[in-house]
Protein backbone atom coordinates (compact mmCIF):
# COMPACT_ATOMS: atom_id res chain seq x y z
CA UNK A 1 0.00 0.00 0.00
CA UNK A 2 2.75 2.46 0.93
CA UNK A 3 5.50 4.33 -0.92
CA UNK A 4 8.24 2.47 1.00
CA UNK A 5 9.40 0.13 -1.79
CA UNK A 6 9.13 2.88 -4.41
CA UNK A 7 12.27 4.62 -3.16
CA UNK A 8 14.32 1.87 -4.84
CA UNK A 9 12.40 1.92 -8.12
CA UNK A 10 13.66 3.83 -11.17
CA UNK A 11 12.19 7.36 -11.41
CA UNK A 12 9.55 6.63 -8.72
CA UNK A 13 12.28 7.05 -6.10
CA UNK A 14 13.57 10.42 -7.27
CA UNK A 15 11.75 12.19 -4.42
CA UNK A 16 10.96 10.46 -1.13
CA UNK A 17 7.30 10.97 -0.29
CA UNK A 18 6.21 8.98 2.74
CA UNK A 19 2.54 9.79 2.11
CA UNK A 20 2.53 8.27 -1.38
CA UNK A 21 1.08 4.92 -2.42
CA UNK A 22 2.52 1.95 -4.29
CA UNK A 23 2.42 1.94 -8.13
CA UNK A 24 1.14 -1.62 -7.95
CA UNK A 25 -2.21 -0.15 -6.87
CA UNK A 26 -2.44 1.55 -10.27
CA UNK A 27 -1.60 -1.71 -12.03
CA UNK A 28 -4.30 -3.46 -10.00
CA UNK A 29 -6.84 -0.75 -10.89
CA UNK A 30 -6.04 -1.00 -14.59
CA UNK A 31 -6.38 -4.79 -14.46
CA UNK A 32 -7.40 -6.25 -17.79
CA UNK A 33 -9.15 -3.08 -18.94
CA UNK A 34 -7.56 -0.61 -21.34
CA UNK A 35 -8.48 2.88 -20.14
CA UNK A 36 -7.55 5.66 -22.54
CA UNK A 37 -7.15 8.30 -19.82
CA UNK A 38 -6.36 8.03 -16.09
CA UNK A 39 -6.92 10.87 -13.63
CA UNK A 40 -5.32 11.48 -10.24
CA UNK A 41 -6.92 14.60 -8.69
CA UNK A 42 -4.50 14.43 -5.72
CA UNK A 43 -1.44 13.52 -7.77
CA UNK A 44 1.25 14.12 -5.13
CA UNK A 45 4.61 13.03 -6.57
CA UNK A 46 3.05 11.48 -9.65
CA UNK A 47 2.89 7.76 -8.82
CA UNK A 48 -0.31 7.15 -10.79
CA UNK A 49 0.87 9.33 -13.67
CA UNK A 50 4.23 7.61 -13.97
CA UNK A 51 2.65 4.15 -13.76
CA UNK A 52 0.20 5.17 -16.51
CA UNK A 53 3.00 6.47 -18.73
CA UNK A 54 4.98 3.27 -18.30
CA UNK A 55 1.94 1.39 -19.60
CA UNK A 56 1.43 3.75 -22.53
CA UNK A 57 -1.74 5.34 -21.13
CA UNK A 58 -2.55 9.05 -21.21
CA UNK A 59 -3.13 10.63 -17.82
CA UNK A 60 -4.08 13.85 -16.06
CA UNK A 61 -2.75 15.00 -12.69
CA UNK A 62 -4.03 17.78 -10.43
CA UNK A 63 -2.65 18.93 -7.10
CA UNK A 64 -3.03 21.88 -4.74
CA UNK A 65 0.73 22.12 -4.22
CA UNK A 66 3.09 23.65 -6.80
CA UNK A 67 5.82 21.42 -5.32
CA UNK A 68 3.78 18.31 -6.15
CA UNK A 69 2.99 19.60 -9.64
CA UNK A 70 6.67 20.34 -10.30
CA UNK A 71 7.79 16.91 -9.06
CA UNK A 72 5.10 15.08 -11.05
CA UNK A 73 5.89 16.96 -14.25
CA UNK A 74 9.62 16.40 -13.90
CA UNK A 75 9.30 12.68 -13.16
CA UNK A 76 6.99 12.05 -16.11
CA UNK A 77 8.56 14.30 -18.75
CA UNK A 78 10.40 13.06 -21.85
CA UNK A 79 14.18 13.53 -21.82
CA UNK A 80 16.49 13.64 -24.81
CA UNK A 81 20.17 12.81 -25.07
CA UNK A 82 20.80 16.58 -25.10
CA UNK A 83 19.03 16.97 -21.75
CA UNK A 84 21.15 14.23 -20.19
CA UNK A 85 24.37 15.70 -21.56
CA UNK A 86 23.41 19.15 -20.24
CA UNK A 87 23.03 17.73 -16.73
CA UNK A 88 26.37 15.92 -17.00
CA UNK A 89 28.03 19.15 -18.13
CA UNK A 90 26.55 21.01 -15.14
CA UNK A 91 27.89 18.40 -12.73
CA UNK A 92 31.33 18.60 -14.33
CA UNK A 93 31.57 22.41 -14.44
CA UNK A 94 29.40 24.00 -11.80
CA UNK A 95 30.11 21.99 -8.65
CA UNK A 96 33.75 22.94 -8.23
CA UNK A 97 34.24 24.48 -4.73
CA UNK A 98 35.70 27.69 -6.13
CA UNK A 99 32.78 28.18 -8.50
CA UNK A 100 30.23 27.61 -5.76
CA UNK A 101 31.96 30.07 -3.44
CA UNK A 102 32.17 32.71 -6.15
CA UNK A 103 28.52 32.27 -7.08
CA UNK A 104 27.35 32.58 -3.48
CA UNK A 105 29.39 35.80 -3.09
CA UNK A 106 28.14 37.28 -6.35
CA UNK A 107 24.50 36.22 -6.05
CA UNK A 108 23.34 36.26 -2.41
CA UNK A 109 19.88 34.69 -2.37
CA UNK A 110 17.12 35.36 0.13
CA UNK A 111 15.49 32.10 1.20
CA UNK A 112 12.39 32.49 3.35
CA UNK A 113 10.46 29.81 5.24
CA UNK A 114 7.38 30.51 7.34
CA UNK A 115 8.27 28.36 10.38
CA UNK A 116 11.88 29.42 10.99
CA UNK A 117 14.89 30.78 9.17
CA UNK A 118 16.22 28.10 6.77
CA UNK A 119 19.77 28.86 7.93
CA UNK A 120 18.91 27.16 11.26
CA UNK A 121 18.02 23.94 9.44
CA UNK A 122 21.47 23.29 7.96
CA UNK A 123 25.13 23.30 8.89
CA UNK A 124 26.69 26.53 7.64
CA UNK A 125 28.60 24.89 4.78
CA UNK A 126 25.54 22.98 3.54
CA UNK A 127 23.38 26.08 3.66
CA UNK A 128 25.84 28.01 1.52
CA UNK A 129 26.27 25.17 -0.97
CA UNK A 130 22.52 24.68 -1.34
CA UNK A 131 21.97 28.36 -2.11
CA UNK A 132 24.90 28.44 -4.52
CA UNK A 133 23.65 25.34 -6.34
CA UNK A 134 20.11 26.76 -6.41
CA UNK A 135 21.40 29.92 -8.10
CA UNK A 136 23.55 27.97 -10.56
CA UNK A 137 20.62 25.72 -11.50
CA UNK A 138 18.46 28.77 -12.19
CA UNK A 139 20.85 29.72 -14.99
CA UNK A 140 20.16 26.42 -16.78
CA UNK A 141 17.28 25.96 -19.20
CA UNK A 142 14.42 23.60 -19.93
CA UNK A 143 14.28 20.01 -18.84
CA UNK A 144 17.88 19.88 -17.63
CA UNK A 145 17.12 22.70 -15.20
CA UNK A 146 14.06 20.84 -13.88
CA UNK A 147 16.02 17.61 -13.35
CA UNK A 148 18.73 19.45 -11.44
CA UNK A 149 16.25 21.37 -9.31
CA UNK A 150 14.33 18.21 -8.42
CA UNK A 151 17.60 16.56 -7.41
CA UNK A 152 18.45 19.50 -5.15
CA UNK A 153 15.00 19.56 -3.53
CA UNK A 154 15.16 15.83 -2.88
CA UNK A 155 18.36 15.99 -0.79
CA UNK A 156 17.20 18.63 1.70
CA UNK A 157 16.19 16.13 4.43
CA UNK A 158 19.59 14.40 4.30
CA UNK A 159 21.54 17.66 4.17
CA UNK A 160 19.63 19.21 7.07
CA UNK A 161 19.35 18.73 10.82
CA UNK A 162 15.56 18.66 10.49
CA UNK A 163 13.51 15.68 11.64
CA UNK A 164 9.99 15.15 10.31
CA UNK A 165 8.19 13.94 13.43
CA UNK A 166 4.59 13.14 12.50
CA UNK A 167 3.07 16.46 11.52
CA UNK A 168 5.88 18.58 12.96
CA UNK A 169 9.30 19.72 11.75
CA UNK A 170 11.90 19.71 14.52
CA UNK A 171 15.50 20.91 14.59
CA UNK A 172 17.69 18.16 16.04
CA UNK A 173 21.25 19.43 16.58
CA UNK A 174 22.48 15.90 17.25
CA UNK A 175 21.44 14.72 13.79
CA UNK A 176 24.29 14.15 11.34
CA UNK A 177 23.74 16.13 8.15
CA UNK A 178 25.41 14.69 5.05
CA UNK A 179 27.52 16.99 2.83
CA UNK A 180 25.11 18.72 0.46
CA UNK A 181 27.28 18.86 -2.66
CA UNK A 182 28.26 15.20 -2.49
CA UNK A 183 24.77 13.80 -1.92
CA UNK A 184 23.46 16.07 -4.68
CA UNK A 185 26.06 14.67 -7.07
CA UNK A 186 25.15 11.09 -6.09
CA UNK A 187 21.45 11.82 -6.49
CA UNK A 188 21.93 13.24 -9.98
CA UNK A 189 24.01 10.25 -11.05
CA UNK A 190 21.24 7.93 -9.94
CA UNK A 191 18.62 9.96 -11.82
CA UNK A 192 20.75 9.95 -14.98
CA UNK A 193 21.22 6.19 -14.66
CA UNK A 194 17.43 5.78 -14.54
CA UNK A 195 17.15 7.74 -17.80
CA UNK A 196 20.01 6.08 -19.70
CA UNK A 197 18.72 3.89 -22.53
CA UNK A 198 15.14 4.42 -21.47
CA UNK A 199 12.79 5.10 -24.37
CA UNK A 200 9.72 6.62 -22.75
CA UNK A 201 8.52 9.20 -25.20
CA UNK A 202 4.85 10.03 -25.58
CA UNK A 203 2.01 9.75 -23.08
CA UNK A 204 3.50 12.48 -20.89
CA UNK A 205 0.63 13.49 -18.59
CA UNK A 206 -1.09 16.82 -18.34
CA UNK A 207 -0.30 18.07 -14.85
CA UNK A 208 -1.64 21.31 -13.45
CA UNK A 209 -2.19 23.23 -10.24
CA UNK A 210 -5.78 23.03 -9.11
CA UNK A 211 -8.42 22.07 -6.57
CA UNK A 212 -9.85 18.54 -6.55
CA UNK A 213 -13.15 20.05 -5.37
CA UNK A 214 -13.49 22.07 -8.61
CA UNK A 215 -11.70 20.29 -11.45
CA UNK A 216 -11.07 22.09 -14.72
CA UNK A 217 -11.78 18.89 -16.66
CA UNK A 218 -14.66 18.22 -19.10
CA UNK A 219 -17.49 15.90 -18.03
CA UNK A 220 -17.32 12.22 -18.99
CA UNK A 221 -13.72 12.53 -20.23
CA UNK A 222 -11.90 10.15 -17.84
CA UNK A 223 -11.95 6.34 -17.96
CA UNK A 224 -10.21 5.53 -14.67
CA UNK A 225 -9.40 7.43 -11.46
CA UNK A 226 -6.67 6.25 -9.12
CA UNK A 227 -5.91 8.61 -6.27
CA UNK A 228 -5.03 9.00 -2.62
CA UNK A 229 -6.45 12.15 -1.01
CA UNK A 230 -4.82 13.57 2.12
CA UNK A 231 -5.45 11.32 5.08
CA UNK A 232 -7.48 12.63 8.00
CA UNK A 233 -4.34 12.72 10.14
CA UNK A 234 -3.95 16.32 11.30
CA UNK A 235 -0.82 16.79 9.15
CA UNK A 236 -0.34 20.04 7.26
CA UNK A 237 1.67 18.91 4.22
CA UNK A 238 2.46 22.50 3.26
CA UNK A 239 4.53 22.64 6.47
CA UNK A 240 6.04 19.15 6.38
CA UNK A 241 7.36 19.81 2.86
CA UNK A 242 7.64 23.54 3.46
CA UNK A 243 11.42 23.74 3.12
CA UNK A 244 11.26 22.09 -0.29
CA UNK A 245 8.35 24.30 -1.35
CA UNK A 246 10.09 27.46 -0.19
CA UNK A 247 13.35 26.57 -1.99
CA UNK A 248 11.39 25.89 -5.17
CA UNK A 249 9.82 29.36 -5.18
CA UNK A 250 12.21 31.18 -2.80
CA UNK A 251 9.15 32.49 -0.99
CA UNK A 252 7.17 31.68 2.14
CA UNK A 253 3.92 33.11 0.77
CA UNK A 254 3.27 30.03 -1.37
CA UNK A 255 2.39 27.82 1.62
CA UNK A 256 -0.71 29.84 2.54
CA UNK A 257 -2.00 29.61 -1.03
CA UNK A 258 -1.53 25.84 -0.94
CA UNK A 259 -3.69 25.62 2.19
CA UNK A 260 -6.49 27.54 0.48
CA UNK A 261 -6.65 24.91 -2.28
CA UNK A 262 -6.08 21.84 -0.11
CA UNK A 263 -8.59 19.48 1.44
CA UNK A 264 -8.90 20.36 5.13
CA UNK A 265 -7.35 17.26 6.70
CA UNK A 266 -5.66 19.02 9.61
CA UNK A 267 -6.79 21.19 12.51
CA UNK A 268 -6.52 24.89 11.74
CA UNK A 269 -8.25 28.17 12.31
CA UNK A 270 -11.85 28.89 11.33
CA UNK A 271 -12.88 25.23 11.31
CA UNK A 272 -16.63 25.89 11.21
CA UNK A 273 -18.80 23.05 9.94
CA UNK A 274 -21.38 24.06 7.37
CA UNK A 275 -23.65 21.75 5.36
CA UNK A 276 -21.87 18.71 6.72
CA UNK A 277 -22.51 15.42 4.87
CA UNK A 278 -25.22 13.46 6.72
CA UNK A 279 -23.05 10.32 6.77
CA UNK A 280 -20.66 11.97 9.26
CA UNK A 281 -23.21 12.28 12.06
CA UNK A 282 -22.50 13.96 15.39
CA UNK A 283 -18.75 13.40 15.07
CA UNK A 284 -18.51 16.35 12.72
CA UNK A 285 -19.89 18.70 15.36
CA UNK A 286 -17.90 17.13 18.19
CA UNK A 287 -14.61 17.35 16.25
CA UNK A 288 -14.95 20.02 13.52
CA UNK A 289 -11.97 18.87 11.44
CA UNK A 290 -13.86 15.63 10.77
CA UNK A 291 -16.85 17.54 9.42
CA UNK A 292 -14.80 19.86 7.22
CA UNK A 293 -12.70 16.98 5.89
CA UNK A 294 -15.72 14.98 4.76
CA UNK A 295 -17.40 18.10 3.35
CA UNK A 296 -14.34 18.72 1.19
CA UNK A 297 -14.13 15.05 0.22
CA UNK A 298 -17.82 15.04 -0.70
CA UNK A 299 -17.13 17.86 -3.16
CA UNK A 300 -14.12 15.98 -4.54
CA UNK A 301 -16.19 12.81 -5.04
CA UNK A 302 -18.91 14.82 -6.80
CA UNK A 303 -16.22 16.05 -9.20
CA UNK A 304 -14.90 12.51 -9.73
CA UNK A 305 -18.42 11.39 -10.63
CA UNK A 306 -18.81 14.29 -13.06
CA UNK A 307 -15.58 13.72 -15.01
CA UNK A 308 -15.79 9.91 -15.16
CA UNK A 309 -17.31 8.21 -18.17
CA UNK A 310 -20.29 5.97 -17.50
CA UNK A 311 -19.20 2.47 -16.60
CA UNK A 312 -15.77 3.64 -15.40
CA UNK A 313 -14.21 3.15 -11.96
CA UNK A 314 -12.52 5.22 -9.28
CA UNK A 315 -10.05 3.67 -6.82
CA UNK A 316 -9.55 5.92 -3.77
CA UNK A 317 -6.73 4.99 -1.37
CA UNK A 318 -7.56 6.12 2.17
CA UNK A 319 -6.72 5.41 5.78
CA UNK A 320 -8.98 5.26 8.79
CA UNK A 321 -7.95 7.67 11.49
CA UNK A 322 -7.81 8.25 15.22
CA UNK A 323 -8.54 11.88 16.04
CA UNK A 324 -8.72 12.91 19.71
CA UNK A 325 -8.99 9.22 20.71
CA UNK A 326 -11.94 8.81 18.32
CA UNK A 327 -11.70 6.07 15.67
CA UNK A 328 -13.00 7.47 12.37
CA UNK A 329 -13.95 4.88 9.74
CA UNK A 330 -12.97 7.05 6.80
CA UNK A 331 -13.39 4.33 4.16
CA UNK A 332 -16.92 3.47 5.28
CA UNK A 333 -18.03 7.12 5.40
CA UNK A 334 -16.57 7.82 1.93
CA UNK A 335 -18.24 4.67 0.60
CA UNK A 336 -21.64 5.87 1.92
CA UNK A 337 -21.10 9.36 0.48
CA UNK A 338 -20.16 7.83 -2.89
CA UNK A 339 -23.36 5.77 -2.97
CA UNK A 340 -25.50 8.82 -2.21
CA UNK A 341 -23.78 10.79 -4.96
CA UNK A 342 -24.61 8.08 -7.48
CA UNK A 343 -21.72 5.62 -7.61
CA UNK A 344 -22.56 1.92 -7.73
CA UNK A 345 -20.75 -1.36 -7.02
CA UNK A 346 -19.11 0.25 -4.00
CA UNK A 347 -16.47 -1.99 -2.44
CA UNK A 348 -13.87 -1.54 0.32
CA UNK A 349 -10.64 -3.44 -0.29
CA UNK A 350 -8.56 -3.68 2.88
CA UNK A 351 -4.88 -3.33 2.05
CA UNK A 352 -3.13 -3.04 5.42
CA UNK A 353 -3.98 -3.07 9.10
CA UNK A 354 -2.08 -1.36 11.89
CA UNK A 355 -2.39 -0.55 15.57
CA UNK A 356 -2.75 3.10 16.59
CA UNK A 357 -1.16 3.50 20.02
CA UNK A 358 -3.49 6.11 21.54
CA UNK A 359 -2.82 5.85 25.24
CA UNK A 360 -4.36 4.46 27.30
CA UNK A 361 -5.82 2.34 24.48
CA UNK A 362 -4.59 0.62 21.32
CA UNK A 363 -6.94 0.89 18.36
CA UNK A 364 -6.85 -1.42 15.36
CA UNK A 365 -7.27 0.58 12.17
CA UNK A 366 -6.60 0.10 8.44
CA UNK A 367 -5.63 1.49 5.08
CA UNK A 368 -7.91 0.53 2.23
CA UNK A 369 -9.13 1.25 -1.29
CA UNK A 370 -12.66 2.50 -1.79
CA UNK A 371 -13.55 1.16 -5.23
CA UNK A 372 -16.62 2.62 -6.96
CA UNK A 373 -18.20 2.58 -10.42
CA UNK A 374 -20.17 5.21 -12.28
CA UNK A 375 -23.37 3.59 -13.50
CA UNK A 376 -24.31 3.55 -17.16
CA UNK A 377 -27.13 5.60 -18.57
Amino acid sequence: MTFELSKKKPVHGWFWYKEGFAPEIVEHAIGSSSPKTILDPFCGVGTALLAAKQKGIDSVGVDASPLAVFISKTKTDDYSREDIEAVKAFLARKLEPKRLSERLAEHPLKWEFELFGPRAAFPKRNYGQILAMRDAIEQEEGRARNLLLLGLLSILPQASIIVKDGGVLKINKSKRALPAKEIFRRKMKRMLKDLEGREAYGHAPRVFLGDARALDIPPESIELIVTSPPYLNNIDYSKIYGLELSLLHMSRAEAEEVRMRAVRSFIGKKMKVQEMPPEVGELGYKIPVIGTYFKDMEQAIVEMHRVLKSGSEAHIVVSNSVIHETHVLVDEVLAEISERIGFTDVEIIVGAERIADVRPQRIKTRESIVKVRKGKG
